[in-house]
């Protein structure tokens, strides 16, 4: 394939929040984007390979700010590739690998062609509480955590994962349990940031939620159970909300059940109604929200599981459009990698969704990978239907 590609006739949604842009130009060279605009406007090089997408609709390849890639790097690469393919170019990784160094090596891989094609992987790594609700590296009290930080910083991670609440998962468990207590997350998010190292807390419920907002977090995970005193600390501190209401969904209510998980099902039950008005609220108060899923890489698992988060998102009063901005610009924001994806704009990598039919009037085809007739990552077409 040339390095100068053009995709012509589109409608553009460029993730920015700007009105669609019909009969757009999107001029793509070595892997990044070169021009963007109308037809007319931007003037196509003579050396460029075209793509005619009249009658289609362009979008940014879409982020899931919280999945677990679990069952060794063999079987995470299949997932990367399974998730790619349904236009999710890059993944955060929240929990799973033994060890950071694990996680940190196979993002590498990917971004030097190794394997692939694959989704984009942003390597976390966890640090957690003995008995607590998040597996990973084990630290216990400050100087401990702090240890356990800096080994997680020598494998080259880049954010950390902890816990300030219970969760779900396990029987004899309630979303209510504090994790790390205060001056255990003020010693961990010290010393992460200290080297750069942003910190992603799973909470729930108080005091977990303030436990994370006053100690410096800088992405607040699920709240399930969120409150309106966690709602104002996470505006006034201008912090993310990442509120992955797939998990207490009622889809995911009755896979639950139907796996014989009855004890997940009734605590998923109890949330389902407050973690919605939560995010009405955080929308209300104009809180940064990305997308994540919580999804193991594990049956019933399903790689167009990130759209019905979308969905979940639209039945909390999002536009079509607040969606794809969260799962592609806001997302972007809260990984740190705004400066280089998130928007089809000139100077950012080349990733991209091309849809045969317009996701702003109905969200659902991106569930469906009929709908996706093609994915490009770093400027490469890695899927073409």
């Amino acid at each position: 394939m040339s390095s100068c590609i053009a995709i012509l006739n589109a409608t553009l949604v460029d993730g920015t929040g700007r009105p669609p842009l019909p009969e757009s130009v999107v001029v793509i060279r070595s892997g990044w984007f070169e021009a963007v605009g109308q037809a007319g406007e931007v003037p196509v090089p003579g050396d460029v390979e075209t793509i005619d997408a009249t009658g289609r609709y362009l979008i940014p390849g879409l982020f899931d700010c919280h999945m677990h890639i679990v069952g060794g790097p063999y079987r995470a690469i299949k997932t990367l590739r399974d998730t790619l393919a349904m236009g999710l170019t890059t993944i955060a990784h929240v929990g799973g690998f033994r060890t950071g160094a694990e996680v940190a090596a196979l993002r590498d891989a990917i971004e030097e062609g190794l394997v692939g094609p694959c989704s984009r992987l942003v390597a976390g790594a966890v640090v957690a509480a003995t008995a607590g609700h998040v597996m990973g590296r084990t630290a216990d009290g400050p100087w401990e955590i702090r240890k356990a930080v800096r080994e997680q910083r020598a494998a080259n991670i880049d954010f950390i994962k902890t816990a300030s609440s219970g969760g779900f998962w396990a029987e004899h468990e309630e979303c209510w349990w504090r994790d790390y207590t205060y001056e255990e997350l003020e010693a961990l998010v010290d010393e992460a940031h200290a080297v750069g190292k942003p910190v992603a807390v799973h909470a729930h419920t108080q005091p977990g939620l303030n436990n994370a907002i006053h100690t410096g977090a800088d992405m607040i995970h699920h709240g399930a159970f969120i409150d309106e005193e966690a709602l104002q600390g996470i505006a006034e501190r201008n912090l993310f909300f990442i509120p992955t209401l797939r998990v207490t969904s009622e889809r995911n209510i009755a896979i639950k059940e139907q796996a014989g998980r009855p004890w997940e099902a009734r605590k998923m039950r109890e949330a389902h109604a407050m973690h919605r008005e939560g995010v009405r609220k955080a929308r209300a108060l104009g809180i940064r929200m990305g997308v994540g899923t919580d999804l193991p890489s594990t049956p019933p698992w399903r790689a167009g599981q990130t759209a019905v988060e979308l969905l979940e998102l639209a039945a909390c009063g999002f536009s079509p459009m607040e969606t794809i901005i969260a799962a592609t610009r806001t997302s972007a924001e809260c990984l740190g990698k705004a400066h280089e994806l998130g928007t089809i704009e000139p100077g950012k990598r080349a990733d991209l969704i091309l849809l045969d039919a317009n996701p702003l009037a109905d969200l659902s085809i991106l569930t469906e990978e009929r709908h996706i007739r093609m994915v490009m990552k770093d400027g490469e077409v890695a899927i073409r239907r």
